[in-house]
């Protein structure tokens, strides 16, 4: 009797996901595809869920370009950050790692994804976030407009659960992004601006405490303000101040 062979497409998703950012987890070898990006920065994020000490492995693509791998350590405690551009082309991610009890758990954040619907982040009004899925009557995503002189934005975490802020806007810098990711409660401590200790590759800035405040001089700008925290955190307290 002859043998039958089966055969796959090596990489290929084994099942892919229509994604519209919100969060996701993927195991080995499924994926997810985002239809169409921002034609401007956005916030990926990922994070290993492996219960064992799995290191995992994410593949993205967008369009014809060359395929971005993404190494995912195993045991950390807070998501890794990729900003970035896609240019509006489609976003694809797929679960690459070798072992198949390695879920790998992903979630993106723009201005004008779909899924998305961002409550009004007045001046001097504070206003409560909480992470995306949080459920009926809560709000994970503000959209305001700065005024044209220095503005601080205050982020309170009333606990010392991990928060993580994802800000957008304001005039891009050299390499074209205009995000800004902050981590509040991180086990990283106190890194980025002001501070000796580079932040982790993806955040702008982390602090070991409660609070952060981030000031700048947007002029009359949109600004994108996104509670990327994980989904058992507490929400968090953003209040736009004009100086």
């Amino acid at each position: 009797m002859t043998k039958t062979h089966t055969y796959s497409i090596l990489g290929a998703p084994e099942s892919t996901t229509t994604w519209d950012g919100s969060p996701q987890t993927i195991v080995p070898p499924n994926g997810l595809t985002m239809p169409q990006t921002n034609n401007g920065s956005m916030v990926f994020a990922y994070q290993n869920n492996s219960t064992g000490n799995n290191q995992g492995n994410l593949i993205l693509t967008s369009g014809g370009s060359q395929p971005m791998p993404l190494i995912v350590q195993a045991g950390l405690v807070q998501p890794t950050m990729l900003v970035n551009n896609w240019h509006a082309n489609n976003l694809n991610v797929t679960n690459t790692s070798p072992v198949a009890g390695t879920p790998i758990w992903c979630e993106a954040f723009g201005p004008g994804l779909p899924g998305q619907t961002p409550v009004k982040l007045p001046v001097g009004t504070p206003i409560s976030l909480s992470p995306l899925g949080g459920g009926a009557g809560t709000n994970s995503v503000a959209q305001g407009t700065t005024q044209p002189n220095y503005m601080q934005l205050s982020m309170v975490s009333n606990t010392a659960n991990l928060t993580i802020l994802a800000v957008i806007g304001g005039p891009p810098d050299a390499s074209g992004n205009n995000a800004y990711v902050i981590a509040l409660n991180s086990a990283s401590g106190n890194t980025g601006p002001g501070t000796p200790t580079p932040a982790p590759q993806g955040y702008y800035a982390t602090t070991g405490g409660n609070a952060y405040a981030m000031m700048f001089n947007w002029s009359s700008s949109v600004i994108y303000v996104a509670n990327m925290s994980p989904s058992t955190a507490a929400p968090c307290q953003v209040t736009m101040i004009s100086l």
